[in-house]
């Protein structure tokens, strides 16, 4: 900064007030001759060192479920563009589906002086997250997809109820008998939960017949519920709706070429992912990318734009996308 300094011919507090967006009192040949200077030093600000002057960092953070899922990356995604259009920086923790990481992840982040945080929760987590609320030094929190009930944070999901009924209609349309919600156990997990009770509960106000298959472990166990299911439907038009692509993997290991030739498949899925698996498979596109841009926004809105009103949830729209694997 001293350098950049004594290139322009200005003190190294105007040169901060720069670096903070701080111009009211800077004219604009300063201005300008502090942008010259920096691209021809090749300067880059200490983020860590600014934040132990400033009262903010132009960090955030994020805790993601698992960052080897699909879905999580384009998540990141959304919310890396828009933390580059506010020339901020993202700090990303992997809590690998465990809640005790999940809170070791909000810990080291505060440790790391971030502005604000976004939580893609594990589930089964919101005690603490309730505590952490309470908290005299906790930042601003926005939670995105897996949200808590009723609402402490701002959070950001999809419409997941009406994402399912949107399905159904479409199956019904194509005339299927029997429907199966393939999932795992959604006990803490907001997603798996709102999902089946949207499918119960149009079951229980239509006249197509469908129930919930729920597995704990892997594909071999699934295999064995699937059969039994399909023997048990004999010649009907039968129909297996995945709760993610987790589980739309696991629906693909667990039945044969010559068993996806005769039932119908579909899940909660990128559109990008289930158009080239197989024949294509008929999916509820969440549109991650505005997901995770949706939360970096209403974070931004709270700690760098002043907002002060009450957490509100913003449902974002899924996308019915038609492929091969509920035309039979």
């Amino acid at each position: 900064m001293g350098d950049v300094a004594e290139a322009v011919g200005v003190s190294k507090t105007t040169i901060s007030r720069y670096l903070h967006g701080e111009y009211a009192y800077m004219s604009s040949e300063t201005k300008a001759k502090i942008e010259q200077v920096i691209r021809e030093l090749g300067y880059r600000p200490n983020r860590m060192a600014q934040g132990l002057k400033a009262t903010v960092s132009h960090m955030v953070g994020v805790s993601i479920a698992d960052v080897g899922n699909p879905f999580s990356s384009l998540l990141i995604k959304g919310m890396q563009e828009e933390c580059r259009a506010r020339d901020v920086q993202l700090l990303v923790c992997d809590a690998n589906n465990r809640p005790e990481l999940e809170c070791a992840n909000i810990e080291s982040l505060l440790d790391a002086q971030v502005d604000g945080l976004i939580v893609n929760t594990v589930g089964n987590n919101d005690a603490w997250l309730a505590d952490f609320h309470g908290r005299k030094n906790r930042k601003p929190v926005v939670m995105l997809d897996r949200i808590m009930t009723p609402p402490t944070y701002d959070s950001v999901s999809s419409d997941n109820a009406g994402a399912v009924r949107s399905m159904l209609d479409h199956l019904a349309s194509r005339g299927f008998d029997h429907v199966a919600f393939v999932t795992k156990p959604g006990d803490g997990i907001s997603t798996r939960t709102t999902r089946r009770i949207a499918f119960e509960e149009y079951m229980g106000a239509h006249s197509m017949d469908g129930d919930v298959l729920v597995y704990d472990s892997d594909a071999h166990d699934l295999a064995d519920r699937i059969k039994e299911l399909l023997d048990a439907h004999g010649a009907e038009k039968v129909c297996l709706f995945a709760n993610n692509e987790e589980s739309m993997r696991d629906v693909l290991e667990a039945t044969s070429a010559q068993t996806r030739e005769r039932i119908g498949i579909c899940a909660f899925a990128d559109e990008q992912w289930a158009k080239y698996s197989g024949f294509g498979i008929t999916c509820l596109d969440q549109n991650p990318v505005l997901m995770g841009r949706t939360a970096a926004r209403k974070l931004f809105s709270r700690v760098y734009d002043g907002a002060k009103n009450p957490c509100s949830v913003d449902e974002i729209p899924t996308r019915l996308c038609v492929f091969a694997s509920t035309q039979i």
